[in-house]
């Protein structure tokens, strides 16, 4: 990216790193300060590949007496982004001393390389304060935010395909309060982030085969560090629906959410009957 545009990008956001914040965020964030992290977070979104999050995690410089690290992400902007980096922060246990989330608009060629500030897509581009913590954590904390990131990215992407897929489930109930409470929920009184089918027989344990893991969305079609739906809990849904018990079957996943808040996860089983 040539010098100009660098220092164009850094510009604007100094300016924007203060825009609409409230006094108490700015306590020790003079225009010096402002400078060098708009710099930090220039350099951060000089290069960034298509549909992936770049991250730069480092301490603060030596001449900041602060005893801080800053963290500068640059994404395509969409909801979601600062409640589940602010969570996943939070699931490490580091405290946040300053979050700032200006929006731009930039131009990228073919290969993600930053060419023109003020055109082009909105990009969001967040600069974090926190507590400074070992080399170990910071690795740790890095790899989570590009996993949550990615999730993030997978339910905001697959929003209509999810709301459809929950519509298509609520079709296969009879009406009554099952059919109902599904409706309650499609009307934006849930936040949807993922959708997985998985066949059993009898009352074995379900199983997704090629076919249905293509038709995975939102966050289910991400590889997770566990089932979204544990193979002891698939047995006794299984059985459940085989003794006559009503649906939907609300249950809690072992899965932490990454995207949003971080809770383990609500899940909502239909039966899917193969005549």
């Amino acid at each position: 990216m040539p010098k100009t545009t660098l220092k164009s990008l850094s510009d604007a956001l100094a300016v924007r790193l203060t825009k609409g914040a409230l006094p108490g965020e700015l306590q020790g964030f003079g225009e010096a300060e402002r400078a060098t992290a708009a710099g930090f977070v220039a350099a951060t979104a000089e290069q960034r590949a298509p549909a992936t999050a770049t991250i730069a995690l480092e301490a603060l410089p030596a001449t900041d007496p602060r005893r801080l690290m800053r963290l500068a992400i640059v994404n395509d902007d969409m909801p979601f982004l600062v409640d589940s980096i602010a969570a996943t922060i939070g699931a490490h246990d580091i405290s946040i001393d300053r979050i700032i989330h200006p929006v731009l608009r930039v131009t990228r060629d073919s290969d993600g390389a930053l060419t023109e500030v003020d055109e082009g897509a909105a990009e969001s581009m967040i600069y974090i304060e926190l507590e400074r913590v070992d080399a170990r954590e910071r690795r740790e904390l890095v790899t989570d935010l590009a996993k949550n990131l990615a999730d993030v990215r997978a339910a905001v992407g697959d929003w209509h395909a999810l709301q459809d897929a929950l519509a298509a489930d609520i079709a296969t109930l009879p009406e009554g309060e099952g059919s109902a409470l599904l409706a309650w929920l499609l009307d934006r009184n849930m936040t949807l982030l993922g959708h997985q089918t998985w066949w059993g027989t009898g009352s074995g344990a379900g199983t997704t085969d090629a076919a249905t893991e293509a038709q995975a969305l939102g966050i289910a079609r991400n590889p997770q560090p566990v089932p979204i739906l544990a193979e002891a809990s698939r047995v006794l849904a299984m059985r459940w629906f085989e003794e006559g018990g009503e649906a939907p079957l609300l249950l809690k996943s072992n899965l932490i959410s990454g995207v949003h808040r971080h809770v383990p996860l609500d899940l909502v089983l239909v039966p899917l009957r193969d005549a």
